[in-house]
Parts: C-alpha cells; structure tokens; sequence
C-alpha cells in the first residue's frame, strides 16, 4: 500500500473557509511562483461555495483576456443560478469597454438575486498584472454577500496599495504543507534532503516525484535545487528536447498532438516514427500530453522562437481547408518569425488574408498591422455598435438605427436584455418594429416576460402582457420555469399578482416537477406563499423528489423570521406533516437535521422516534449535524437515545462520527452507550479519531472502547494512525491502546502508519514497540513490505529506531534479499549505510548477489561486486553459483562482469556441473566461448576480452543516468545546433 499522490492542502483550505464565515473583505492568495497556488485553488473550486472559477493560464494568454475571463464568469453563474439573465454583449464590449460593461453584465443582474443564507464566492487563479483592474472592476460589481478570491504572485510595490482591502492568505507561511506533500509525493527520498533542495518549490517536488517513478533519477540522488533537477532530465529525455519545448512554446496555445507531431517534423526531418516516440517521451514533464501543455518551470526556457513559429507558420500555410481563425493564427506566426515582412505579405495575400474582416485587433499589434497589409479590413467599431449593450443602457436612439438590419435572433436577444434591466422604452420599440419575436425564447429557457418577472420590471411586464400579438404568460424553454415560477422564487410580489391576474397556470410545474408554490416556500417568500394559495396553489402537491412545499422550506436550512413564517403559514394552511418524501422522510425528520426552531410544531404529529428509509429517527439526524438545542428538544420530548438504523449506528455514534462534541457530551449525561458496536463491529472512537479531536476522544475512550475491535479487526488505534494527529495517538496509548494488536489481515498501528507515510506517528509509535518484525498474515516483515513499496526514507527510519536489516520472511529473505530482487539501487545504498549484511543466505542458500543475478539486474550486480565487495563465489544450496546460473540464462554480460570480479569458472554444482557445462546444455554459444577463454586460452587480462570496470555503463549496455557536462535550454548555441 503506497501512499496516495492525492493531497490536500488543509491548513490552507482551513485558512480559506474561516476567512468565508469570519470577514467581508476579498481574499488574496498570495505565493513565489510554483508554491502550489493552482493546485490549492483546484481544491478550492470543489467547495459548495464557490459559485464560479476561472484560471488564467500561462500557455494561453487569452484565458487572461477580459471577455475571456468574463465570459468564462458569467456562464457559471447563471447555471449556479437559474432566475440570472446576463445580457449578451459583444467581445468587443467587454474587451474595450469592461468597466461599464460590467454594470450591465454583472452588477444590475446580481443586484436582483435574492440574498443567499450564507456568502458565496468567486475564485479567480494566478491574475497578472494586466488585469489587476479588472479584478477590482469585478470585485466592485459584486453584491455584499459575494465575495471574491484570488491568488497571485508577490505584488510589485506599486501594485500593492491596489489590493489593500484585501485579506492576505501567504502561502509561504504554509510549510508544513509542503513537509506532508514531500512524504505524500516521495516515500522514497530522504525527506530533509528533498525540502532543502526544492527551493519551496511544489514543481520541484512533483517533478522530481515523477522522474524518480519513472526511473529516471535515483530516490537517493536529489539534484540540488530547480535547475539541476532539469538538466538531470535533459540528459535522460531525447537529445532534441530543447526543439520541442520551444516549439511548444512558440505555439501560442498548447498545440494537439496531431499538429505537433506534423510540425515537428518540418523542422527536425527525421522519420513520424521517431519523432513519435520522442515525444512521448516527453510525458514525465508535460501538464498534459494532447494537448502539449508544459508544467512548472519549463513554461519559463528562454530562446529565440522565431524559426519555431516559421515553423509553425508553414504549418498554418499546408493546412487544407483554412478557416479565418487558421489565417490569423498564421498571421501571428508569420509576424513573429524570420519570414521577411514582404513575403508574410503575400503569403497571407494568397490565402485569403484580404476577405477578413477585422473588428478589433487581433492577438497582439503585430499580427493586426500584418493582417491590414494583407488586405484584411479594419473594421471601426465601438460599444456604441453593440446592440445588446445598446438595448441594456436604453440607448434608444441607437437601438432604432440599428434594429432595422438585425436578424429575428438578435433582435430576440436585444428584447431579452432590456426587458431584464427595465427598458420600456426599448422594449416596445422592437415590438412594434418585430412583433412575432415576444414569445421568443433565448439561450434555452429565457423570453421576454420571465426575464422582466424574475427582475421585477411590473412596467415592462405590463406591456409585454398587453401586447396585441398575444403574450402566452405560461410559456417555458428547455427548463420548464415559467415567469410565475421566477417571480416566486424572486420574491416580486406585484409582479406574482400581475402574472396571477393574467390567468398564469398556479400549478404548472419545472423539469424537477416544482411549482410556484415551492419555489416561494423554498426562498421564504412567505406573503407570496400566502398569495399563491389563495390563488388555489395545491399544498401537497410534490416534486420528483417527493417534497411538499412544507419540506422544500425546511430544507433550505434558513434562521430568519420570514423562514419561520414561511413554514407557519404553511402549517396553518393545512400542510400535511405525515407525508413523507422519497428519502423516507418527514417534517420533523427535516426539522431535526436543520435545528429548525419549528421543530416543536411537529412533535405530537407522529411518532416521535419516527424512522426514514435508512433507519434513522430524527434525534439521529439532529446528532449527526450537531443540532444541540434540536436534541435536547427531542429528548426531554421522550425520543428514545439508543435507537439504531439500518447501520446499527446510534445518535451517539453519528455524533461522534461527524465530530459534535458538544452532542456527544450530551448523550453521554444521558447514558449512552460508548461500547455499542454498529454492523462494521465499530465503536464511537473507531470512527472519532479521523477528526483529530483530542478532546473528542477522551471523551469516548474507556479501557473497554480502545480495545475494542470492529468486524476486520481493527481497533481505534489502528484507524487513528491513518491521520495525521500525534495528540491523538499519544491519548490513545496513554489510555493503554493494544499498539501491537494486529487485524485480522495482519495490520497493525505501525504498520498501517509507516505505509500511510506518518513518519511523526511512526516516531510516537517508536516507543511502545517490542515487536520490530511487525509481520502480515504471509509472515512478510513491514520493512520488507516498505521497500517493496520504494518507500525507502520510511524503511531507513524504521531501521534506526529499532527494525532489524537481518529480519526474514517466511522464506528467508532479508532485507538485502528484497531489496536486490526489485533491482532497487537506492534501497541498496541505504542499506549498506546502515551497516546490513550482504552474505545472508535465505530459505533456498542464495545470497542477495545469487538473486540479484536471477533478476538479471546488472547494475545491482555490478554493486555489488565492487562497492559491498561481496563473495562472487557463493553457492547455494545445490550448489550453483552466480556464475553457472548466469550461464542457464545466457547472460553474457553479467558473465564477463562476474568473471571480471573473480568469479571462478571451475566451481561444480551437486550435479558436477560448471558453468562451462551447463552453457553448454542451455544451448549458450556465446557464453560457453567466453567462459572457455576464461578456464584456459585468456588473453593478458586472464580471461579474454572484458570491460574496463563493472560500473562502466556503456560497456554494459546501460545508459548513464548522470554526465559531468549538462545541457542547458536556455543556451541559443545548443537550440542552434539543432535547427
């Protein structure tokens, strides 16, 4: 069991979600480069908070282009958010005008949500200095309870008085972060050598993670810093991986596989197949392989890359089938490389340069004023062109000069727009011009009238229902909702009146089934609950989930006044508490699990130890979310504490499950039952102890509970040493904790610690061990199972605090043994550091040399042999040699190496073999010539023609991982050389 690659950074996101709950300012996220930024802000974007993320990444510069990042903001935020009409505007208005844009894109339609029960927020990753207005552009546009993060590198001096209002996360303050990402990544490596060559670089640790799962460096030899860790990587990866990495670069966007590969052939003219296979070579350093997407620090080689985007150019020029995006993707190359200008000229000319037409520049000046030579037209344009913007503002005096040569579409989305920002004027303007468009429907759900009624525009609505083409006030789109079901939700009450007194559908319900009626009740809205009622909205009805109104409000997990008066007049108006929904569940089961003050209401109504489809009552789920007054009410109210569901679990369990030490201390004043074992066999503190909670455990441990053990055998200890809480562990043994209890498939606490990489739990484990041997149900010692694994920092500690090098399994093999079969060179090392023996015999009399030569493993051999200086000459219990079984398998190298050594080519197995024979009976000519030349017609060396040295690689045939001089991609000379 290897430790998982997966991290999570929780001192950070810990930092992130006490900033949500305890301040109002946005949230800067500040790091040097490579110190995980991205990486935390991708665990960041899975929070339930988090409304909408957008990442600016440094291989596609348009991610950080305004529209880009804008656009990227707003299609988030109206999935998160059904009732939010954005206004369509141009690329051209939100990349030349986005200050003011941003008052019709995002701050007018925000403005008409309802608040939320909590705050949401907004994740924008690695900003750079040229959007930094932007983001505070952004950062003002938001409503009070929408809060923005956003993660940068250090601000320049200038900068930093723009972002002062900001709360600062230093991601530099976090290093124990990056210790646990060491033992999460590198099990392997020595970790105090690791964090002082990563120059607290995350890339550093990740890459280095990689080249050493790959075999591409040695765990025991840790470059020393960045830059040697990528030249130790030029050295293995293909000679011209400074081609590609520039050609990468020159790509403006990470470029397919497909258009690589070709280009990559027009510059380095060697055969697809080679060039194939060189580039998947390039995996161990990419982000992505298809697209190419360089990660880290290789994102910032330096070079000339201009006869790369020559390259790339001719690329663009071969391509059949151009589209005017593939011409302006060659004018960018062409105006970056070494094609003389006239030429780009025409040869964007004779692809039809001349028929574009240009509304604003393209890429960068350079491409632009290349594309205009070439005869594409410079349309000018500005905001005022934008016709949607236009109809937004109620600009009406453009809108009427612009209407008359506009499709049915656009015109259908420039009525959507102002009737969302209350333009009545400009509504009717295009009515009167277009009739047919207003029952239109945009962007899969949207018209007119539910974007007037979900914005509270009474005027605009008026006129859309009074208008002479017939207004159908129940029509939907794919979503089903109709302008009822939007004004309902938005609480607009004139407006809920004005649709009822049009004869809208009450009871029509959306694609989940829900009617108005939910939708209020849901929101709180309870004088339009009260409205729609007596409009004749059905009370019972359900949506597909089986909720009633009554339970759709009580999920909403609300404290305010119009909550409670939302689920009262639902009460009053005859409700009906019973109904249970598809989860089995009632009222006062929803009441509970949110500590809803109406819970009261529904006690009386039903059973009060009333159960759900899984078996739980509601003191259950009020246990389970830490609902201390929801408890206590349902105690004193008679529900029966040691009920179990169809777990087995108790309310006590469930609290001490999810963490609710206030909860627990309650049940316990009850007389819970600390010992009660659920189906798995688990207690209380089996599953506690993954909170980390100290106090937590005290208070469920008892002599009975830590020793108690579940259905696998397992007992509190054992899952405590999964986590990462010494305070924990050391309770745990303070209390007397069976530290060498094993489960019923063999694990114990330091087992399940040292393979978990919980090196601080391992030291506090230390001192309660006698038993070191720490075997599993197949008798394979724990520091035989860590080396096999390749966690060798975690064997070598093991190692020194009492774990013994010469501890066998169940057939005989040490440590030296294992460590040899896997071919295992930085194990070796550490071993021999550590004083190990390399002559042990196993269970068939075969020393480590022995098994590393049926391995095949040359390399170890050749360690063997000259730096451990162990005896070429055992045997083992048949008596064959190294030598003879090199000869069976007609290794001829590690024959020659092995002779080199000293070797003795006459030793006879039981059978009075030698190798010479037994070459000679596998068949093995070339061995058997070699070993002859070695018994008798040798030259001066002794035995023929041999290698210089054991450890020489090429002679071998392996490839040296390490040379004395190193490439550089960043020398012009190098790049030079192979174009």
């Amino acid at each position: 069991m290897k430790p998982s690659s997966i991290f999570r950074r929780e001192s950070s996101l810990k930092a992130v979600r006490n900033w949500l709950c305890t301040c109002s300012q946005p949230l800067l996220i500040i790091g040097p480069p490579y110190c995980g930024k991205t990486y935390l802000s991708k665990q960041i974007q899975n929070s339930a908070d988090c409304v909408a993320s957008h990442f600016c990444l440094s291989e596609s510069a348009d991610t950080s282009e305004s529209a880009t990042l804008l656009r990227s903001i707003g299609t988030q935020l109206t999935k998160r958010f059904p009732n939010l009409v954005l206004p369509k505007l141009s690329t051209l208005t939100l990349l030349a005008d986005y200050d003011n844009a941003l008052e019709q894109y995002l701050t007018l339609p925000m403005a008409s949500l309802p608040h939320p029960s909590k705050p949401l927020f907004i994740l924008i990753d690695n900003i750079l200095p040229h959007i930094y207005e932007l983001v505070l552009s952004i950062n003002r546009s938001l409503p009070s309870w929408m809060r923005l993060i956003v993660t940068t590198r250090p601000l320049a001096p200038s900068d930093q008085h723009k972002f002062e209002r900001f709360h600062d996360l230093v991601l530099s303050d976090c290093i124990d972060e990056l210790d646990r990402f060491i033992e999460v990544r590198l099990p392997q490596c020595i970790h105090n050598e690791v964090l002082d060559a990563c120059e607290a670089s995350w890339f550093f640790v990740d890459q280095l993670a990689r080249a050493v799962d790959a075999g591409i460096i040695p765990p025991d030899r840790i470059p020393c810093g960045i830059k040697d860790l990528m030249d130790d990587l030029c050295l293995a990866l293909p000679q011209r991986l400074p081609i590609y990495l520039l050609l990468i670069k020159a790509s403006r966007q990470p470029p397919p596989l497909a258009f690589f590969l070709a280009v990559s052939q027009l510059i380095v003219r060697e055969n697809i197949q080679i060039v194939e296979r060189e580039v998947a070579a390039l995996s161990i350093i990419l982000k992505t392989t298809d697209p190419l997407t360089l990660s880290g620090s290789w994102t910032d080689i330096e070079g000339d890359l201009s006869p790369y985007h020559t390259a790339w150019a001719e690329f663009y020029k071969t391509k059949r089938r151009k589209t005017p995006q593939d011409v302006v993707e060659m004018a960018y190359h062409l105006a970056h490389s070494t094609v003389p200008p006239l030429d780009s000229i025409r040869t964007l000319s004779s692809v039809g340069a001349g028929d574009l037409i240009l509304k604003c520049s393209v890429i960068d000046v350079p491409t632009s004023i290349l594309l205009s030579k070439a005869g594409a037209v410079m349309q000018e344009l500005s905001p005022n062109d934008d016709f949607i913007y236009m109809c937004s503002t109620g600009d009406l005096e453009m809108v009427k000069k612009q209407m008359t040569s506009l499709t049915d579409l656009e015109l259908s989305l420039g009525l959507l727009a102002a009737s969302s920002r209350g333009q009545v004027k400009v509504c009717s303007a295009i009515l009167q011009y277009r009739p047919q468009i207003a029952n239109s429907v945009c962007n899969g759900q949207w018209n007119a009238l539910r974007s007037a009624a979900c914005n509270n525009h009474l005027e605009v609505l008026d006129l859309l229902l009074s208008h002479g083409s017939g207004i159908d006030v129940d029509e939907v789109g794919s979503g089903e909702r109709t302008a009822l079901r939007g004004a309902a939700w938005a609480g607009h009450r004139a407006i809920v009146e004005r649709l009822l007194k049009a004869s809208a559908n009450v009871d029509r319900k959306d694609s989940e089934d829900r009617t108005a009626l939910m939708a209020a009740a849901f929101m709180d809205h309870w004088a339009i609950v009260d409205l729609l009622l007596d409009h004749g909205a059905k009370i019972s009805e359900t949506d597909s989930a089986g909720a009633t109104a009554l339970h759709l409000a009580l999920s909403n997990g609300s404290k305010t006044e119009a909550h409670d008066k939302t689920v009262q007049t639902l009460i009053k108006r005859g409700s009906d508490v019973t109904m249970a929904d598809a989860h089995g569940r009632l009222c006062i089961h929803l009441a509970a699990y949110y500590g809803d003050k109406n819970l009261s209401s529904f006690i009386g109504s039903t059973c009060i130890d009333v159960q759900d489809s899984l078996g739980r009552t509601p003191l259950m789920l009020a246990a389970s979310q830490g609902q201390l007054e929801a408890v206590d009410l349902l105690v004193k109210n008679g529900a029966y504490i040691d009920c179990i569901d169809s777990d087995g679990r108790t309310a006590f369990q469930l609290a001490a499950i999810h963490g609710h030490l206030p909860v627990v201390d309650v049940l316990l004043a009850l007389g819970a039952d600390e010992a009660h074992k659920d189906n798995d066999g688990a207690v209380a503190l089996h599953y506690a102890v993954a909170h980390g909670d100290v106090t937590l455990c005290r208070a469920l441990a008892t002599s009975v509970t830590v020793h108690a053990a579940d259905r696998s055998g397992n007992h509190p200890l054992i899952n405590a040493c999964q986590g990462e809480s010494e305070e924990v562990v050391r309770e745990l043994l303070s209390l007397g904790a069976p530290v060498e209890q094993l489960s019923i498939n063999g694990q114990s606490a330091l087992r399940v610690a040292a393979l978990s990489g919980n090196a601080k739990i391992v030291r506090v484990l230390a001192e309660h061990i006698t038993d070191w041997e720490q075997q599993d149900i197949e008798g394979t010692p724990l520091v035989h199972t860590l080396l096999i694994n390749k966690q060798t920092a975690m064997a070598e500690l093991l190692l020194t605090l009492g774990a013994f090098s010469s501890s066998r399994d169940a057939h005989g093999r040490t440590c030296a043994h294992v460590v040899c079969a896997i071919n295992d060179m930085c194990g070796a090392r550490m071993l021999r550091r550590l004083a190990a023996s390399f002559e042990a015999v196993d269970s068939g009399g075969r020393t480590p040399l022995l098994t590393t030569v049926w391995n095949g493993h040359l390399e170890m051999a050749a360690y063997l042999l000259e730096t451990v200086g162990v005896n070429p000459n055992s045997v083992d219990e048949q008596g064959a040699s190294a030598l003879s079984v090199a000869a069976q398998q007609g290794n001829r190298e590690m024959v020659v190496l092995l002779l080199r050594m000293g070797a003795e080519p006459s030793l006879k197995d039981l059978d009075g073999r030698t190798a010479l024979d037994v070459a000679t009976m596998y068949g093995h000519e070339t061995i058997r010539a070699v070993l002859q030349s070695a018994s008798g017609s040798a030259d001066s060396s002794g035995f023929g023609s041999v290698p210089n040295s054991p450890l020489d690689f090429k002679s071998l045939g392996r490839k040296s991982l390490r040379k004395s001089q190193k490439l550089t991609v960043t020398s012009p000379r190098l790049i030079k050389k192979f174009l």
